[in-house]
């Protein structure tokens, strides 16, 4: 499976706050949002690797799901919409970027139906 097909990951690794790495020599993405939150190998957060919008395959690991119950977690659900987010780190401009969590950055699978909108 591919990392990202919708071309999120490509614009985002890397950008100041961003908690996601890319290694040109493993051809790899890695996110590191705390030290206990990494992922060697991850998928996009858009995308899951299997494109925007697509159904058929929903988070089967519950990584997400434990990051977020975990006390002081970067990983939060957002209390206006549900959506789980994920927390980047400060920018020099003393701003946090916080990103949604559509799909799964360890399996992939899209996550639960609060965080999926129909019209793409």
């Amino acid at each position: 499976m591919n990392a990202c097909v919708c071309g999120a990951l490509l614009t985002d690794h890397g950008n100041e706050g961003s908690p996601i790495t890319y290694d040109a020599g493993t051809g790899k993405y890695r996110l590191e949002a705390s030290p206990d939150i990494v992922v060697e190998d991850m998928r996009c957060l858009m995308c899951g690797g299997q494109g925007i919008g697509v159904r058929d395959r929903m988070c089967a690991c519950g990584t997400v799901e434990r990051w977020a119950a975990a006390e002081d977690s970067s990983v939060y659900r957002n209390e206006h919409n549900g959506l789980l987010m994920l927390k980047g780190r400060e920018r020099s401009d003393g701003l946090t970027p916080h990103y949604a969590i559509w799909y799964c950055p360890v399996c992939g699978g899209r996550m639960d139906e609060a965080a999926y909108v129909d019209e793409v």
